[in-house]
């Protein structure tokens, strides 16, 4: 297992290069976003510089709000263009996996239209990654279900699972988790895990332990899955001892489950 840090996108990425570098991570979790993270505006040279210089591996995330479903044609090729330039920059940096959010923000249609749009969507982005030798996968959200993502895997079959055990909490409709689902369904699929805590209700992102997810179940059923990759913790704190303390008890609990 492989311990990253996700960049905030408000900062300057060389600095939170240097960040995840002093809390001990092992790699970057670098999302492409406004407004300090746009892909176009950043120069890769000097990212990949930075990481060589601390040791620290990279994966690739991009935004969780580009319409990739949209029922406009030009707002949805706008996605798929902004997406795209992720892609090339990701590819000069060496990452080999990078994440996609399904858009499910369509007024007026409903789940077969919108999931005919993002896929027509990733199609669009499938030759550009391949050529980089880039795989995309896809960040399950809040309530998402193996059922609910079936008809993007069927469509689809070199897309990989990004799963975000903190979204997979929230929502559940008194079940424990959507975890277990997921894992069952897709984990030969399984190429990148986020972390974070919740109380259920919302994307809280708070220190592991601070909230209500059982992190001994999560973790024994992500481990039983044979998956011993990268794992980022998605905590979003100024404060590095926060930060620490979630790492340590994360690797911990990966020992010992």
């Amino acid at each position: 297992m492989r311990l990253g840090l996700m960049n905030n996108p408000a900062r300057d990425p060389l600095k939170e290069i240097a960040r995840a570098a002093e809390l001990q991570f092992d790699f970057l979790d670098l999302t492409l976003e406004p407004p300090a993270c746009r892909a176009t505006e950043l120069s890769a040279e000097r990212i990949k510089n930075a990481l060589a210089d601390h040791n620290l591996g990279v994966v690739g995330h991009t935004a969780y709000y580009l319409p990739f479903g949209s029922a406009f044609d030009a707002v949805q090729a706008g996605a798929v263009t902004e997406a795209i330039h992720c892609l090339e920059l990701f590819a000069q940096l060496g990452v080999d996996r990078m994440n996609l959010h399904l858009d499910c923000r369509v007024p007026g249609y409903g789940p077969d239209y919108i999931n005919a749009r993002n896929i027509a969507a990733i199609e669009k982005l499938l030759p550009v990654a391949e050529e980089r030798k880039i795989r995309l996968m896809v960040e399950n959200v809040e309530g998402d279900s193996a059922a609910s993502l079936a008809p993007l895997f069927e469509a689809i079959p070199s897309l990989g699972l990004h799963l975000d055990i903190g979204h997979a909490n929230i929502a559940t409709a008194g079940r424990k988790s959507h975890t277990a689902d997921l894992l069952s369904h897709y984990a030969d699929r399984l190429c990148h895990v986020h972390l974070s805590d919740n109380k259920g209700k919302g994307d809280d992102h708070l220190a592991i332990g601070a909230g209500t997810i059982d992190w001994k179940r999560e973790l024994r059923l992500l481990k039983a899955s044979g998956y011993d990759d990268t794992i980022t913790l998605e905590i979003f704190y100024g404060d590095g001892e926060l930060i620490r303390y979630s790492a340590n008890k994360v690797r911990e609990l990966w020992r010992t489950v």
